[in-house]
């Protein structure tokens, strides 16, 4: 970009906002500062967004996790993979693997060429959350498949004892879940200790019209998870660039083959990430534009259009990615899962320099080693779909550091949830939603005051 070698001189420079945003920068983006405080000099004006994302493009640390993943490894990957291979050096595979099961009602059969879609489907989700792991520098193959000497996928069939229509997105999930419970336990496969999800036959497609009858949500952890999608003919990855054959289906209108693959393949994709462990989050303000969307946020419906060109796509964010990788599953090691994890954070302070950024400080206790730490800013009324989330990095003498900037745009009051992040990958039971919690509210400054700690709700299943 050429810009002129004069400008005018801008009356603005005493701006409070200015210098705000100039000591947030020059504490999390030290040459970003200087570019930023350049053009609001030489009078140019730009929103504190655009400054933002400036900042972001020009170089330096990025604030939370608002640019793509650069080209150098971020310190909190380096820092994590080091303590993770450090602590799984020598042990054996675990061989652990998402096992697959397809429920049909009793008046249905199997939707056609359902096991080489369905292995299309999987291949693609793996592929994905392989990509997305890597672009932060994590080692990862994916998600392994159960799949027979051949190399094709493993489908475990389980019939229903009724017609589909008396099943129900709101009500059948116990009864399904136990069908398919019976199945999986004569093949010695126990829900306890895998990981499981359950394609149901409950879409409906009569030619021009789709909908569906399945549960579909997920739930699980270290040890295990289950989650419910629904299968239809049309489920397939090489439908996602499809944008001239129509549907008009029940939840969202009038939409082609590609974008009802990219919200259902989407989310497929979001339901095992709960399957995993990981709860809900939104991509922080700026990102939209650079990254997507966040796949455990709305970006379940719109994975995959770039491919469209109808946008930029999901992605998981670097507080995710970290959460994900120590899962069994993905890290194949079971070290440490026999042993209860107990991790406590102390000594937490809270400092609001600058409207838009929060500075956290702490140490922490655990009797397994820390690989990394993450926190989510959770405004209210939005369930958790809205929660930003943000990696800190570790310090010395088992201390930690928090930079959370920008916040979300909301001005509601809500929650703060600290997590550290443990070896063994207990971090993602449904009972550790945080090491520590705090209410906040908004001041007529815009900054955060955070209060004396919340009470902590029983967690649900998320969907």
């Amino acid at each position: 970009m050429n810009l002129p070698v004069q400008f005018p001189p801008n009356p603005e420079v005493q701006n409070p906002k200015f210098r705000e945003f100039i000591s947030i920068c020059a504490h999390l983006c030290p040459s970003g500062a200087k570019f930023s405080r350049f053009f609001w000099l030489s009078g140019i004006r730009i929103s504190d967004l655009s400054l933002v994302i400036l900042c972001l493009l020009i170089g330096g640390r990025t604030l939370a996790e608002t640019a793509a993943p650069n080209a150098a490894e971020d310190v909190r990957v380096t820092t994590a993979k080091k303590i993770l291979a450090d602590y799984q050096a020598g042990e054996p595979r675990n061989h652990r693997v998402l096992h697959v099961a397809y429920f049909c009602p009793a008046d249905r059969t199997p939707a056609p060429d359902y096991q080489a879609r369905l292995g299309r489907v999987l291949d693609d989700i793996s592929g994905f959350y392989a990509a997305q792991l890597r672009q932060y520098g994590l080692p990862s193959d994916g998600i392994p498949l159960a799949r027979g000497t051949n190399g094709s996928l493993i489908i475990h069939l389980v019939k229903g004892s009724r017609p589909a229509a008396e099943y129900s997105e709101a009500k059948s999930a116990d009864e399904i879940r136990r069908d398919v419970r019976q199945v999986l336990a004569a093949e010695g496969i126990g829900l306890r200790t895998n990981h499981v999800v359950v394609f149901t036959r409950l879409g409906n497609y009569d030619g021009t019209n789709t909908s569906h009858n399945s549960p579909y949500c997920g739930m699980g952890d270290c040890h295990s998870g289950f989650c419910w999608q629904f299968d239809s003919e049309l489920l397939d990855p090489r439908q996602l660039e499809n944008a001239n054959q129509w549907v008009q289906d029940h939840q969202y209108g009038h939409i082609n083959l590609g974008r009802y693959n990219s919200i259902f393949i989407g989310g497929a994709a979001h339901e095992l990430g709960h399957l995993f462990g990981l709860p809900h989050n939104a991509e922080a303000p700026g990102e939209l534009l650079a990254r997507g969307h966040a796949l455990m946020g709305d970006g379940n419906r719109h994975f995959r259009e770039e491919l469209r060109k109808d946008g930029p796509g999901s992605f998981l964010t670097l507080a995710h990615a970290l959460r994900l990788v120590s899962n069994p599953v993905f890290s194949q090691v079971d070290k440490g899962l026999a042993e209860s994890w107990h991790g406590t954070v102390t000594d937490c302070r809270f400092d609001a320099p600058a409207s838009g950024y929060l500075k956290i400080t702490g140490q922490y206790k655990s009797n397994q080693p820390i690989y990394g730490v993450v926190a989510y800013v959770d405004p209210d009324g939005g369930s958790d779909y809205d929660a930003v989330s943000y990696a800190g990095t570790l310090g010395p003498d088992d201390s930690f550091s928090l930079d959370l900037a920008p916040l979300p745009r909301s001005k509601k009051p809500g929650e703060i949830r600290i997590v550290l992040l443990c070896v063994s990958g207990q971090h993602l039971n449904a009972g550790a939603v945080g090491q520590l919690r705090r209410r906040y509210t908004v001041d007529s400054d815009q900054r955060i005051v955070v209060e004396s700690p919340a009470a902590e709700p029983a967690p649900k299943a998320a969907s």
